[in-house]
């Protein structure tokens, strides 16, 4: 059977489980169908988003997974919206649902499918109810935005030169830490009496971005510091979905294959690359039972 004869109710059918093997050739029919196809992802996303429990409890579900790294791959604007309500969904159902793309693949996926609009990924990043791990992607996609000259920096940095109040999250969060990273990505030199008074204040956690980093990214300059991003933001473009996908520890070979685009987590240096690997069900029960406290917490406040 070839790829063009597939229907698109094979394809997904395709991704449902994860049986250990990368769907390549699946993935391959996806992308020639390309424009059949798009609705279909989006309109699984929006499933996710209503009911979120059947790709919690079913061993090994992956269909979701694949229908957000092929929608990010297509930078299809038409997805963006319901990707940004699915990752302001409860941390806990995120975490489970999609693990290590939180922090890996998450903001290149916003950015490519953003349009040029940074709109919903504000929304995003200034909403408490969002994980914080879900806000400092939505910056991070901010700053591909910028790289890929969809946006003005200057608009973009003066957003993060706001976020450091103390107020944005709780007080022994990484959240300052790690949006001082993407401040320093891209280049700190207007921001850097926020940054100095974030040190002082201790915001900023030296174990995860030195002060002497910013001192360095301002000796370097604007152009090369920004030329940095723009080589990272390529790095993370997801043109090639097998290069980013086929090596995870999830599927068969996946842990001895070189991942080409560098560490999978954004947040963390270039020593440490964690494997994707298949979100963890451990307890389930307990979990299901937070989960559905939340869902009537929240039922609750729309009445």
């Amino acid at each position: 059977m070839t790829q063009a004869s597939l229907s698109i109710d094979e394809i997904r059918a395709a991704f449902k489980y994860n049986d250990g093997v990368y769907q390549r050739e699946m993935v391959e029919a996806a992308i020639e169908r390309r424009d059949d196809i798009i609705p279909r992802l989006i309109e699984m996303l929006q499933q996710v988003i209503a009911d979120p429990e059947p790709y919690l409890e079913e061993e090994d579900r992956m269909d979701h997974i694949y229908a957000l790294m092929l929608l990010g791959h297509f930078r299809a604007v038409a997805a963006h919206g319901v990707i940004a309500d699915l990752f302001s969904l409860s941390d806990d159902i995120l975490e489970d649902l999609y693990g290590d793309i939180i922090t890996g693949d998450l903001p290149a996926i916003l950015a490519n499918t953003c349009g040029g609009s940074l709109e919903r990924m504000k929304a995003m990043s200034l909403d408490p109810e969002v994980g914080v791990y879900e806000r400092l992607s939505a910056l991070q996609g901010m700053a591909y935005a910028v790289a890929d000259d969809m946006t003005l920096r200057d608009e973009v940095v003066t957003l993060f030169g706001t976020l450091f109040t103390g107020e944005e999250a709780d007080k022994d969060s990484d959240f300052w830490g790690l949006l001082a990273l993407t401040v320093c990505e891209l280049y700190p030199e207007e921001n850097m009496p926020v940054i100095e008074r974030a040190y002082e204040d201790g915001l900023i956690s030296p174990g995860i971005i030195d002060f002497e980093d910013f001192a360095q990214a301002l000796e370097e300059g604007r152009v090369t510091t920004l030329d940095k991003l723009r080589a990272k933001r390529e790095a993370h473009a997801l043109d090639d979905l097998h290069a980013t996908m086929a090596w995870w520890a999830c599927f068969e070979g996946g842990e001895d294959l070189f991942a080409p685009t560098g560490p999978t987590d954004l947040f963390l240096s270039d020593t440490y690359a964690p494997s994707m690997t298949k979100p963890k069900k451990q307890d389930k029960a307990k979990k299901k039972k937070k989960r559905q406290r939340a869902k009537a917490s929240r039922h609750k406040n729309r009445r």
